[in-house]
């Protein structure tokens, strides 16, 4: 399952981002959360995403992220550019994924 995500994450958005996050995903699938399209992510969409990382840690969950220009600037402020799943196109993710089960 591919989750698309658009526009701006900010602190009065970042609610509404995490809802959909968590309502969309399958307990038991894998899926892939594309934000290539975010025009702007602040640190409150950090915090979704943390929360976000940790469930699917703890459920067994695979998942990954396309990484736009401002998600891969906020994750190189925080120092965390190495703690998501982040892959520049949805093609790459699956190719991982292809290559870890192969």
């Amino acid at each position: 399952m591919v989750l698309g995500v658009r526009g701006d994450i900010d602190l009065f958005s970042a609610p509404v981002f995490h809802e959909y996050v968590c309502t969309q995903i399958s307990p038991e699938g894998q899926f892939i959360l594309d934000m290539s399209k975010v025009d702007f992510i602040g640190t409150a969409g950090l915090s979704v995403l943390d929360s976000v990382h940790a469930s699917n840690l703890r459920d067994g969950r695979h998942w990954a992220m396309v990484c736009g220009r401002p998600l891969y600037r906020l994750l190189r402020a925080a120092g965390q550019e190495s703690s998501y799943p982040c892959f520049p196109s949805v093609d790459s993710a699956l190719g991982a994924w292809h290559g870890r089960t192969a």
